[in-house]
């Protein structure tokens, strides 16, 4: 009696276990669907952006402009992270996405191109043993965006940023650093470091177009910033990156947390200013500032981060920046 109910449940099994298998296949398909290759997301922008106002294109093949006048680089990209830990605010199509919030539709060179010509000045990568901070003209970041009920937005790139285990806005800006060059062996041709994903990073690389002028761990044990994704909108929306020159210096662990340290840079730039610094900091008298003192230096600070504090918003009208296809 048991033998044969046994052999009765094999064809049972069998319905089963194919059903299952169907289900799953259409359920990848039907994921598949849903998502949209580097290919039509860049087909999309060119159907849906026009030409940023008053911008000259650099290249046929890369959605990137230059607005000379205001100082501006305008680059197309799309959401490609949501949440997770970050090495890149931005990347180059087809590199990073896995550790970067937005990919774009252009070359890190072409970025450096334009960065050039909108009057940047380049200084240099993060170098490390002893540590020096990248250095070069501040870049301020926004991002722009149209939702679904197709309202435009602009936000600053570091909304999309948080320290992570917090609930704040990464504070630091970020500056023009230009990467490097380095010489294909085989070819002998000279290839332009960025270009394999490192374009607007959070976490510093010595092979970073624009980099944070403040110490942060390329290691993963090191990371220390994460996507907020409460202020990022939805997966694959397509954006416009404006990257705007700035005579400001950046804003540093001096700015926005209460002790204040010198980076190694400076103090070797300066070895009498670093005597002084040795003086000051070895004399107990010389180390504890009057109360006016301090009230002073916190007023100076909170002004000048208030002045900064949406710095990239300035002079960026989303309407001229987020024009559509079939705008004059």
């Amino acid at each position: 009696m048991v033998a044969p109910r046994i052999k009765n449940i094999f064809p049972l099994l069998l319905q089963v276990t194919t059903v299952f298998v169907i289900a799953c296949m259409v359920g990848i398909h039907a994921q598949a669907e849903t998502i949209p290759t580097r290919q039509e997301l860049k087909a999309k922008a060119e159907e849906v952006f026009g030409d940023p106002k008053n911008a000259t294109r650099l290249v046929p093949d890369g959605r990137v402009w230059v607005d000379g006048k205001r100082g501006l680089v305008i680059v197309d990209g799309y959401v490609t992270l949501r949440k997770g830990q970050l090495e890149m605010l931005a990347c180059p199509s087809g590199t990073k996405e896995h550790e970067s919030i937005i990919a774009v539709f252009a070359a890190a060179r072409h970025v450096h191109a334009g960065l050039l010509a909108a009057g940047a000045e380049q200084g240099a990568p993060t170098r490390f043993e002893p540590y020096r901070p990248a250095t070069g003209t501040t870049i301020k970041v926004s991002v722009l965006y149209r939702d679904a009920e197709g309202k435009n937005h602009v936000d600053s790139g570091q909304k999309w940023i948080r320290r992570m285990g917090t609930n704040k806005e990464m504070p630091y800006d970020w500056v023009f650093a230009g990467s490097g060059f380095y010489k294909d062996v085989d070819t002998g041709e000279a290839l332009y470091l960025g270009d394999s994903g490192d374009l607007v990073c959070v976490a510093n690389f010595p092979t970073a177009t624009m980099d944070l002028a403040v110490e942060s761990a390329a290691a993963n044990s090191g990371l220390v910033f994460e996507a907020f994704t409460e202020n990022i909108p939805p997966m694959y929306t397509l954006v416009r990156m404006v990257l705007k020159v700035s005579d400001a210096e950046p804003r540093r662990d001096s700015d926005v947390e209460p002790a204040i340290q010198v980076p190694a840079a400076k103090l070797e730039e300066n070895p009498a200013t670093a005597a002084k610094i040795d003086a000051k900091t070895t004399d107990p008298k010389a180390t504890a500032p009057k109360p006016d003192d301090l009230k002073v230096e916190q007023n100076t600070r909170e002004k000048a981060l208030e002045k900064s504090k949406n710095a990239s918003d300035q002079d960026i009208n989303p309407e001229d920046i987020l024009r559509s296809k079939d705008t004059k």
